[in-house]
Parts: C-alpha cells; structure tokens; sequence
C-alpha cells in the first residue's frame, strides 16, 4: 500500500482487506504476501509510478481511490488532457488503476461506457508520443568509419578508446548481441577460424537458464568492412593475443 501512495484507511476500504479478516491473522499475512509477490518488483514499480498523479489527484478531492465513480475517472483524464499530457501517459494511468482493482478485489469501474467514450475523446485531443528507436544499421556505421578515417587518417592511428567504441558497435550490429551481453564476453569465450569466429554468450536475457548461447562473426569480403577482419585488428590493437582469458573482450572504458 505503502509503494502505492495508499493509506490504511484505503486498504480497509478494499475486498481483498475484507477477504483476509474471514482468514486467521497469520494465514492471512502469508495469502497477502504470495499475492504481492506473484507480481515482478517492475510491475509494481510501474504501476506505482503511474497511479501517483491519480492517487494525488484524489487525495486533494478528500477522495478514496477505492470508491471513486466512473465520473471521477472521466475528470481525472480530462485534467490529464488538460495538462498536456500524452495520450500515453493517460493509457498508463489507466491501466495501472485496472490494476490495482483488480488485486483489491474491487468493482473495476473503468469497465463503465462512460469511461470508453472518454477516453477515446482524449485519444483524439492528445498529443501522441512514440518512443521507437532509430536503427542502428550499416548506415550508422559507415558514417562512424568514415569519420574516424577523417579525424586519425587510418584505423592504427585510432586511439584505443575510440578503437574498442567502434569495434563494439560493429559487433553488436552483426551478431545482434545486446549491450548488456557484449559486455560480458570473456577472451575465453571466443574460438578463432579461418573465416569466423565463434563466441559464446554466458548469459543473456533471453537465457535466464545460464546455459549459454553462441554468436558467429563471419567474413564478409562484399561488406564494406568485413567484420571478421576488423575484430582480427581490434584483437591484435588491443593487446590480447597473449592476455589471460579472463580478460573481456570489450573492457569497460577507465
């Protein structure tokens, strides 16, 4: 309740706190916290952070959460829209209050006609905001080559920081390996032939089972800069011919 900006007497108003006054107190704690914690620590996170503007919104209205009217949710997403806010930002808060009903075991009153229709009178009025990533692909890359041979002349004159940047980036565009997994490679984890290497991820997030997946940098003598050649330099640049194989791959920067 805490996490959520809720008080006592909230929790008192709520069919779940009534549910759990039938059970014996400890039974009833112990059926409370497996509730809570069938729930990811980013779930409630989320949905916390979400819900703040309504649950302020209410308290300065002298409002319980728990038995607001489906009137109170139309005013609460035209103040929204009001605010400026993105249609976004209301779907959010939305969703987070269907939450929390639902686990309190209340009436969700967001189920009501009333608030359908308002909410797609503000889908209308609302700015949209889209949070897509731009693609990182050979482009992005070019340009990143282009500019270092315009800055140090060559790839040997490249400072190693700036070497390792760019080696990384490569890297994660022809395997398709997350930051967070790149990061992670060891000198022992990467096997050398002729015309690939192979390198074994550890552990992903895909691989939350930590039995180990495994990536190919192949060469690619049409590319315009063969991958499997420039990790060839990159080791070669960075030392790590004769290096212990603990050592990553991709130090972190000092």
């Amino acid at each position: 309740m805490r996490v959520l900006g809720l008080s006592e007497e909230d929790a008192k108003a709520t069919g779940a706190y009534r549910l759990h006054q039938q059970e014996e107190p400890e039974e009833a704690a112990f059926l409370f916290k497996a509730r809570v914690l069938s729930y990811s620590v980013h779930t409630w996170t989320k949905h916390a952070a979400a819900l703040k503007e309504f649950v302020l919104f209410c308290n300065i209205r002298e409002l319980n959460i728990f038995e607001c009217t489906p009137s109170v949710v139309n005013l609460f997403m035209l103040y929204l829209a009001q605010k400026g806010r993105t249609f976004g930002v209301i779907e959010s808060s939305l969703h987070a209050l269907s939450f929390v009903y639902r686990f309190f075991l209340m009436p969700n009153i967001l189920d009501d006609k009333s608030v359908a229709d308002t909410k797609k009178f503000v889908e209308k009025v609302c700015p949209h905001v889209q949070n897509k990533k731009l693609p990182f692909g050979s482009a992005e890359v070019r340009a990143i080559f282009d500019h270092l041979l315009k800055k140090f002349g060559s790839l040997e004159k490249v400072p190693a920081a700036e070497f390792r940047t760019f080696c990384l980036a490569v890297f994660q565009h022809k395997s398709f390996c997350r930051f967070s997994d790149a990061s992670t490679i060891k000198i022992s984890d990467i096997l050398f032939e002729t015309d690939y290497f192979k390198i074994r991820i550890s552990r992903s997030k895909t691989d939350q089972g930590g039995r180990g997946e495994w990536v190919f940098v192949p060469k690619n003598p049409h590319g315009f800069l063969d991958p499997h050649m420039l990790l060839c330099i990159y080791l070669h640049k960075m030392g790590f011919d004769n290096c212990p194989g603990e050592v990553y791959l991709f130090p972190p920067l000092a």
